[in-house]
């Protein structure tokens, strides 16, 4: 018997239903790998979203993920520190 692969994410097929740039979805299969199957939560940073999508700029990242909210694929919330400070956002996916 094949041993099981863990190493991958799952995407809705629906995601090319919604009439996205190719970023939009770049960044939607991006925060689908960083989901926290449990609260179906990920909460990476705008600088970590760009890096793994291979997006030059944060405000490019911003777009996409204004698009994904808009379009009601994924739920944005900010996040503080003990602190009082701006912590990364936390996102909750919808799709």
């Amino acid at each position: 018997m094949k041993e099981r692969r863990t190493n991958f994410f799952m995407v809705d097929n629906r995601i090319f239903e919604y009439d996205l740039k190719p970023r939009d979805i770049a960044v939607y299969c991006f925060l689908c790998r960083r989901l926290n199957q449990e609260s179906n939560v990920a909460f990476p940073s705008r600088k970590d979203i760009a890096k793994g999508c291979g997006i030059k700029k944060e405000e490019t990242v911003d777009k996409a993920l204004k698009v994904l909210v808009e379009k009601g694929l994924i739920e944005k919330y900010h996040r503080h520190t003990n602190a009082g400070d701006y912590g990364s956002n936390i996102y909750r996916l919808i799709l």
